[in-house]
């Protein structure tokens, strides 16, 4: 009944579902659900949202709210892989401005650090400052400073956008691959404070919903690096009080003829401004004196570095160490080999490379091998194999030789065309066993560190296919012990990793990047970064066929199945579906065949194909009960049950999940266990029988004690005080709701809004 309803105020508004769950904050596939049927029975805040976005009228509103039925729907089944998520998940409040807890949440401050001894450009400092357009690009060749001057100058204008700034390296020019501008939107909307749940899998959706939460903001964006005007529009805020500011080596011609932008050109400053530049870079001791020869020395090394920013700074930095005057490193310049036109500064480069320390060369070389954008002290220690005191020794006199910039506590990078050039110190002076032996303890450190946070963050997950072996020595991996752990260092690493797969992909590291590849899965599916995650598992499957290793080209191939799914390219879904079952079957694989047969039963259930679904995860029942595997046969009925129950056949579902508990116990599968006991409290509840449900979450409860899951025991007493409140127990269902409330909280998790709406409701008081 509500479906059809919703469906009819959605066209009569003329808005597709996408446009709908790009404005009201709601995701795509739960207005699907509702539309189809498949939840009957929405939330009242759901309801509400819902009827203020369709802009309903009073009495359209009273029919809309008459549709809906009183009884709350079964929520998302347990995860099992790569299917849906490990608990189940009760609906999060919708918000029309984004992020429940919007009022609390700070707004979002993403400059980066500003420039130390910070001199001139006073006339682009006034351009910016006088521009009035919505957007100003700032180009010039590389090393010049444009985002030295676009972030001083946005520091300085903060206080004028007090509803936050927002700021990414769009790497449109560096080492790294460019920056997708939907990997922008999606980090751009959580700064905004859209929930993880209110993010709609299409990117247009997503582009429209960061317009919709900028408009009115007086928002600073920074847009550094960017390649072309192809990824900077999507990313442009609305509204007046909105302000981009756009830096790239190109002038970005069709951008300012699209938007009007304002174009500021950036050449390296005039010689007098960089004598003056130089003067500040210098220690105070070096600093010219009044005598002519010092003053001369000073513009004869400007002019020498072309007056190039980066070339000056690192000339400053020799000066400091080495204690030299102006006069001798002038002398140094007057070499032939010294001299150098703009933008050739390999000789600056090489004063400052020879002037290390053995150490500090070594490891300046071991960085041009890393591939990520930044890197953290914790990597850079496994890069050099070394202890965490002595690398940080050595990155500081990298850091005074200005080679390596501290741009964030603990997280290092280096000039692109510093960059450039230790990989060619390292290409010429580290032997290739020492390169190798350098990338492979980097990429185990990842591994690890990353392998051992999905454990945390998926405790239902079935074991890696292709076990890691023991780090090299060296590596050693970041202790992930839990839930917040785990999530803060992949949400730091996460861009890090990416490329660090990716050229454990071109270094013909095949076995980390695969590995690598199905770390990430559960981190990049429940932060919705489907795009990544597809791409991962797409070098997956090339690392697997390099390989010829067919049972990792079947794994890889069902999940980017289920990725496709998500994606809703359901064509493609299916490709790599029969993909993986004719692997599966041609290898006599039952194993994998019952996995490809459950993941399919997903695919289907994203198509909204509920008896398709269901014939797929019976199969894959018979099939684990054949080869007698609990654990997956476990998986598989809680699956089959809770299909069941998607149909709307509650009595049918009891006896599977019955069952699912029982091989669960069999197979010491504590965390799906957990998943099963509150999945038959549902079904209990809503079947009327409420004592029989609270006897199942307090089971729940019981196995969950024994283990470190703090978000399943938080989705159980969710639930449990929701029980607790139907059988007229007011004291214990606040008790309950308030402690799941606090570990939500805690963990950043979109239901605690609504537990805080029900803990602030009258009737909890």
């Amino acid at each position: 009944m509500f479906g059809s309803v919703l469906r009819d105020f959605r066209v009569r508004a003329l808005l597709t579902q996408e446009e709908l769950a790009a404005l009201s904050g709601i995701s795509e596939r739960q207005i699907r659900e509702l539309e189809s049927g498949r939840v009957a029975a929405p939330r009242a805040s759901t309801v509400r949202v819902l009827a203020d976005t369709l802009k309903l009228s009073p009495a359209d509103r009273t029919t809309f709210q008459l549709a809906t039925q009183p009884d709350a729907a079964l929520s998302s089944p347990a995860r099992t892989d790569a299917a849906p998520s490990p608990t189940v998940q009760a609906e999060a409040a919708a918000s029309p401005t984004g992020r429940p807890d919007a009022g609390a949440r700070p707004a979002p401050a993403q400059l980066p650090a500003d420039v130390g001894g910070f001199t001139g450009r006073a006339e682009a400092l006034h351009a910016l400052d006088a521009a009035t357009a919505a957007v100003v690009t700032v180009s010039g060749p590389a090393g010049v400073g444009k985002t030295s001057l676009a972030v001083h100058w946005s520091r300085l204008a903060a206080p004028r956008f007090p509803d936050g700034q927002l700021y990414v390296d769009l790497r449109g020019f560096s080492r790294h691959a460019a920056l997708d501008p939907a990997e922008v939107i999606r980090g751009f909307l959580d700064a905004l404070g859209v929930p993880l749940d209110r993010i709609p899998s299409g990117f247009t959706a997503q582009v429209a919903l960061y317009r919709s939460r900028s408009a009115g903001r007086a928002l600073l964006v920074v847009l550094d690096n960017a390649r072309d005007a192809h990824q900077v529009r999507p990313l442009l805020p609305s509204g007046p009080a909105a302000r981009t500011i756009v830096t790239s080596r190109r002038r970005l011609t069709a951008l300012i003829a699209e938007t009007g932008a304002a174009a500021l050109t950036l050449d390296v400053p005039e010689l007098d401004e960089a004598v003056d530049l130089l003067a500040h870079r210098l220690h105070p001791r070096t600093r010219p004196e009044p005598e002519a020869a010092d003053g001369d020395a000073v513009a004869a090394i400007a002019a020498a570095c072309g007056r190039l920013p980066l070339a000056l700074a690192l000339v400053g930095a020799r000066a400091r160490l080495t204690g030299f005057r102006p006069t001798t490193i002038a002398a140094e310049l007057r070499h032939p080999g010294g001299r150098l036109a703009a933008l050739e500064i390999d000789a600056v480069f090489s004063w400052s490379y020879d002037a290390l320390s053995p150490n500090a060369a070594r490891l300046f070389r071991l960085l041009g091998l890393a591939s990520g954008a930044d890197i953290a002290v914790a990597a850079v220690a496994a890069l050099a194999g070394r202890a965490l005191p002595e690398v940080r020794r050595t990155l500081a006199e990298l850091t005074d030789a200005s080679l390596v910039v501290e741009h964030a506590p603990g997280r290092y990078r280096m000039h692109d065309l510093l960059h450039a050039y230790a990989a060619e110190r390292a290409r010429a002076e580290e032997p290739e066993a020492a390169r190798q032996g350098a990338l492979t303890r980097l990429l185990d450190h990842y591994t690890h560190t990353a392998y051992h946070a999905d454990l945390v963050l998926n405790p239902v997950r079935a074991p890696i296919p292709m076990p890691l072996r023991a780090p090299a020595d060296g590596a050693e991996p970041k202790h992930v012990l839990d839930l917040q752990t785990a999530l803060e260092w992949l949400e730091t690493e996460q861009a890090v990793l990416l490329t660090a797969l990716r050229q454990a992909e071109e270094e013909g590291m095949h076995r980390h990047a695969w590995q690598l590849s199905w770390a990430l899965d559960t981190f990049l599916n429940d932060r919705r970064r489907w795009q990544d995650e597809g791409a991962a598992w797409a070098v997956a499957l090339r690392a697997a066929t390099a390989m010829t290793d067919r049972p990792a080209a079947a794994h890889a191939h069902r999940f980017l199945g289920a990725v496709n799914g998500r994606l809703q390219r359901f064509d493609d879904a299916h490709t790599h579906m029969r993909e993986a079952l004719e692997l599966s079957i041609a290898a006599a694989d039952r194993a994998g065949e019952g996995e490809n047969r459950f993941v399919l039963s997903y695919v289907y259930w994203l198509q909204g194909d509920g008896e398709p679904a269901l014939d797929q995860a019976e199969q894959s029942l018979s099939i684990f009960t054949e080869i007698d595997d609990p654990l997956w046969a476990g998986k598989a009925a809680l699956a089959v049950g809770w299909y069941h129950a998607e149909l709307g056949a509650y009595e049918k579902a009891l006896p599977f999940q019955e069952r699912a508990l029982e091989l669960q116990q069999r197979a010491g599968d504590r965390a799906n266990e957990v998943v099963t006991w509150d999945t038959l409290g549902l079904l209990h509840q809503r079947l009327g029988d409420l004592v029989a449900a609270i006897h199942h979450y307090e089971g729940g409860l019981r196995v969950v004690g024994t283990m470190e899951s703090p978000q399943l025991r938080a989705q159980i007493l969710g639930h449990l005080g929701d029980a607790s409140e139907a059988v007229g127990d007011p004291q214990t269902a606040r008790e309950r709701w308030l402690e799941a409330y606090e570990i939500f909280r805690d963990l950043g998790h979109p239901q605690a809004a609504d537990l805080r709406r029900k803990l602030q409701s009258p009737g909890s008081q």
